[in-house]
């Protein structure tokens, strides 16, 4: 993918969707270690930590090598909101969780000109969908003439 970036560099571009890593504990998990309950199996025993580290650093190289900004935490510096919601299957009733990981990256030249969109009413789970996450998507501001 890098590589790919790289290849477009100067083009218009975003990178979007589901991602499978939380990029921040404190503001895009409900609860930390957002790495234990992605990452560590049906019984929620598996070895997670050492996983979880790398796919976050993962995700960072790929940020930085390809010259990419998360565009919703760059409009949004300290909002707290979700795209995936955990709750069925073998997690327990209260022990729901919920993480951003659904994301817009966007070459940092262009992030100023780009709006990310969580669309929270569109809930996960609603009746006649199946999937646990909700839709993201981008407004793109492009230049006139």
């Amino acid at each position: 993918l890098t590589s790919l970036l790289s290849d477009h560099k100067d083009r218009l571009l975003a990178v979007v969707g589901d991602m499978n890593v939380a990029p921040s504990d404190e503001l895009d998990c409900s609860t930390p270690f957002w790495g234990k309950f992605f990452l560590a199996g049906e019984d929620g025993k598996g070895d997670w930590e050492e996983r979880a580290v790398q796919l976050r650093d993962a995700h960072c190289k790929l940020l930085k090598d390809g010259g990419l900004v998360d565009a919703w935490r760059y409009h949004n510096p300290r909002r707290k909101e979700f795209t995936s919601f955990q709750d069925q299957g073998w997690h327990k009733p209260g022990k729901e969780w919920h993480a951003r990981v659904d994301l817009v990256l966007v070459p940092e030249r262009q992030v100023a000109d780009v709006r990310p969109i969580i669309y929270s009413k569109i809930t996960a789970h609603a009746a006649g969908r199946q999937s646990d996450h909700v839709p993201v998507g981008l407004q793109l501001a492009l230049p006139l003439g």
